[in-house]
């Protein structure tokens, strides 16, 4: 039995009339009596009373009419699903990021891509840059959004945005009443917290050369997985920190954020996935971001 067999039997049955359905189905009517016959003696019971008259279904060929409708429905269900699937409008798709990324950019994403692909399943994992890398070679993630540039063939990198980092300070800190712009040399005698080395290391980094270029190594009392943890313990009064500037929204009644006047450092936040994922899914994404998301904060920046 082949699908052509059901089409034909289903306008038939919808007509009662060889001569309209041969017609509807752009046919003559004796290959399409014939089709029918041999559809019969396939499924060994007669789907049609046949008269000089008339056409009328027997009761098998009501009960296969409805079968036969709802194998159709599923049939094209099945079509225009795969379709949308490779459109990159259906799914499912992994996103890790960095739990700095979590207070601007990723709603930000994800508010506009489950606008344009609201089809598409979507799982956040929260990792580390170095765990995010891993896990797409290992395909546990389909999308990462880190913050260090990728300098490799591995993955496609598209930077969302690059911004300058401030300092947090407890509300009631001296330098919080400065009048004169805050240096990095102002901040030598200060007990800092940072985002441990493993969890976040361009950061890290970024923060010890900085202060060794101003001429002292920071005193580091504690370092923190969380970039929320960070700022919960500098509203606690138990150190400072040097953080993205797009997280100054946290814990503004306990913490006051500072500009640097003299440090050049940036945090880059970049959206990247393996070069060898060619999946619909995974290229509309990056193609929404590109298209959507990155303009939006390079705007806010300039």
């Amino acid at each position: 039995m082949e699908l052509r067999h059901l089409k034909y039997f289903k306008t038939v049955a919808e007509e009662l009339h060889f001569g309209k359905a041969a017609k509807r189905l752009n046919m003559a009517q004796p290959p399409l009596s014939l089709q029918i016959r041999q559809l019969e003696e396939e499924l060994g019971v007669p789907l049609f009373r046949r008269t000089k008259r008339s056409v009328t279904l027997t009761q098998e060929g009501h009960v296969f009419l409805e079968k036969v409708y709802q194998l159709l429905e599923n049939l094209n269900e099945s079509i225009e699903t795969v379709r949308l699937v490779n459109r990159g409008e259906s799914g499912e798709i992994v996103i890790g990021f960095l739990a700095s990324a979590a207070y601007d950019v990723l709603p930000s994403i994800i508010k506009s891509y489950r606008h344009h692909y609201p089809s598409i399943h979507v799982t956040l994992k929260q990792l580390t840059t170095a765990e995010q890398l891993k896990a797409l070679q290992d395909e546990t993630i389909d999308i990462g959004i880190i913050s260090e540039p990728i300098e490799t063939t591995l993955f496609n990198y598209e930077i969302i945005r690059q911004e300058p980092m401030v300092v947090a300070l407890p509300s009631n800190h001296s330098l919080t009443r400065a009048q004169h712009p805050i240096t990095l040399s102002d901040l030598a005698s200060e007990a800092f917290i940072l985002t441990g080395r493993k969890e976040n290391q361009l950061h890290y980094d970024k923060v010890i050369n900085s202060c060794g270029l101003a001429g002292f190594s920071p005193h580091i009392l504690q370092e923190t997985k969380e970039m929320s943890t960070l700022i919960s313990l500098v509203s606690a009064g138990i150190g400072i920190a040097i953080v993205p500037s797009s997280i100054q929204s946290l814990l503004q009644n306990e913490v006051v954020y500072r500009e640097i006047s003299d440090s050049h450092i940036k945090t880059v936040t970049a959206l990247v996935w393996n070069s060898k994922n060619d999946s619909p899914i995974v290229n509309a994404f990056a193609e929404l971001v590109k298209s959507s998301v990155i303009p939006m904060f390079q705007s806010n920046h300039n």
